[in-house]
């Protein structure tokens, strides 16, 4: 095939594709407006608490995450010289150290190894490629150890304050107007935070599975969406901090990912918008996902109208959508 075939031949696959994404998006939309409209149709309830999910509903994670990433490589390789290895190279040992944990595991008679937090496997994966770079171990731990939390971090918080999706802080001021008594709060399966990207003045309380892997010892597959544990620590926050009298139907989870956040959120019977934006690509983990994600997305995503109550493309439409649901 020449390269003009080729081409012509991508940019049809690709027309193709980008219809098959436009239809699909139309056909959920509609199926999730006719549930709206079920649920206008009935008695309007108070609304009590509205939680979000952060990553890829409030701002968007690649550039986020990316740039972080980078900012830790430039700190190790400024600290360490310039034979510290590259992002795809840190990825790949990354990779690599969830494999053989996983290995090792089943060597002791176990199905899998303890899941790590993300920081975690990074900084491990981060020592392991420097080591096979020549890099002394003592030296690659306390450097790569120190550049999480002074590199990575911070930098992940500055993109994210600065990538917010236009209309996201105008969309939580309005629903804190609307809703004076209701609570917000963030369950997020990553290390950001509305706090870190800004938008701490709006939020209640912000639950992070990070947080929990590693300050509190809480199993990572039990921490993560979609396990169901994050939302109920959220719902006991919310009774005992908030006063949530425990109606499922005044509770709104909003968020982009229709597994982690529609399906978990319908295991407690919670009321889901899904922030359906044809422009973001969801963030691909350089590490890997985790096995929940990996075992149950297709069959939830094929089953996605059953787990979500609305649809918008993005947050700024919230507003409109939960006054017809709620007084």
């Amino acid at each position: 095939m020449t390269r003009t075939a080729t081409a012509s031949a991508s940019a049809s696959a690709s027309a193709t594709s980008a219809r098959e994404r436009r239809r699909s998006h139309s056909t959920h939309r509609a199926a999730s407006r006719a549930r709206a409209s079920a649920i206008a149709s009935s008695s309007k309830k108070r609304l009590e608490v509205i939680t979000f999910d952060l990553d890829d509903t409030l701002w968007p994670t690649t550039p986020v995450v990316n740039a972080a990433n980078e900012a830790l490589i430039d700190w190790c390789t400024e600290r360490l010289g310039q034979k510290f290895p590259k992002t795809p190279v840190v990825h790949a040992a990354m990779k690599l150290v969830r494999e053989e944990r996983d290995a090792q595991a089943r060597a002791r008679g176990d199905a899998a190894a303890e899941p790590m937090s993300y920081a975690a496997i990074r900084i491990a994966g981060a020592v392991r490629a420097a080591r096979a770079c020549g890099i002394p171990e003592h030296d690659a731990v306390a450097v790569i150890a120190r550049g999480y939390h002074l590199a990575w971090i911070p930098t992940r918080n500055d993109m994210a304050r600065r990538l917010v999706f236009p209309g996201v802080r105008e969309a939580l001021a309005s629903l804190r107007e609307a809703y004076p008594n209701a609570t917000i709060g963030s369950i997020t399966n990553g290390f950001g935070s509305a706090t870190g990207a800004g938008l701490g003045e709006f939020f209640d309380f912000e639950i992070s599975a990070e947080a929990l892997i590693d300050e509190h010892m809480v199993h990572g597959e039990m921490a993560r969406k979609p396990h169901a544990y994050p939302f109920q620590l959220a719902m006991g926050i919310a009774c005992g901090d908030h006063g949530y009298s425990g109606d499922a139907d005044t509770w709104v989870h909003v968020g982009d990912d229709v597994l982690n956040d529609c399906y978990c959120a319908k295991q407690l019977d919670l009321r889901t918008v899904h922030v359906k934006d044809p422009n973001v690509n969801p963030y691909q983990s350089g590490g890997g996902a985790p096995y929940a994600e990996t075992s149950m997305r297709g069959a939830v995503e094929a089953d996605a109208a059953s787990h979500v109550d609305g649809v918008v493309t993005h947050v700024r439409e919230l507003p409109e959508l939960l006054a017809t649901w709620y007084a």
